[in-house]
């Protein structure tokens, strides 16, 4: 049981660390498409499919990657880590998307949700593949649904902080101050013979 969880709470981890940023473009799609919202739902739960699916395929890859030398993938998300922590020194921010008017094509809304999420997650999908390139089969089993259920939980937040500005401010200000310490973590929790490595496939 102490090894399902951890692999949980570190698949969700991953999710955190890799999607605040997703998260405050999805609110601020949904300020821009006004009314639109199962819209803009629908095409960040098929981006987000889309991108734990393009994951899944390079970690199932990754199987072919000698098992010494697996562990050394978790100096990727270090690196976007200490890549974030440096980015914060210097005052580089992510930009929401902002502007008035609302897309009366409800096609031209989901992609354009969809694009924007795929465009805006190269670290997620970094980051889950190395999750699913180091971890057995058996753990894989779990952090696809950990996947899912982040997912659900951030189009349910989003739509949260649509209504309550004091809880978008918030992820907004202090957001990028979290994502570079939770995906260094990632890169250690990889780096080092853990749950998911011992779990039989």
């Amino acid at each position: 049981m102490g090894e399902i969880l951890t692999i949980v709470v570190i698949a969700a981890g991953a999710f955190i660390g890799t999607n605040l940023d997703n998260l405050l473009l999805l609110v601020a799609l949904h300020r821009r498409f006004g009314d639109h919202a199962r819209m803009v739902t629908a095409g960040y739960f098929s981006g987000m499919i889309l991108i734990g699916a393009i994951s899944f395929v390079i970690g199932e890859a990754g199987e072919f990657v000698p098992i010494a030398y697996l562990g050394l993938l978790g100096l990727i998300p270090i690196l976007i880590g200490v890549h974030g922590l440096i980015a914060l020194t210097r005052n580089k921010q992510s930009e929401e998307m902002t502007g008035p008017g609302i897309y009366k094509n409800h096609h031209a809304i989901f992609i354009t949700v969809l694009m924007t999420q795929l465009s805006n997650s190269a670290d997620s999908i970094i980051t889950f593949s190395v999750l699913f390139a180091d971890s057995a089969d058996v753990a894989d089993y779990l952090i696809a649904p950990t996947f899912l259920a982040m997912t659900g939980g951030f189009a349910w937040l989003s739509l949260y902080a649509l209504k309550r500005r004091r809880l978008g401010n918030f992820l907004a200000r202090y957001g990028n101050y979290v994502t570079p310490f939770i995906l260094i973590l990632v890169g250690i929790y990889v780096l080092s013979n853990t749950a998911s490595d011992l779990m039989p496939g």
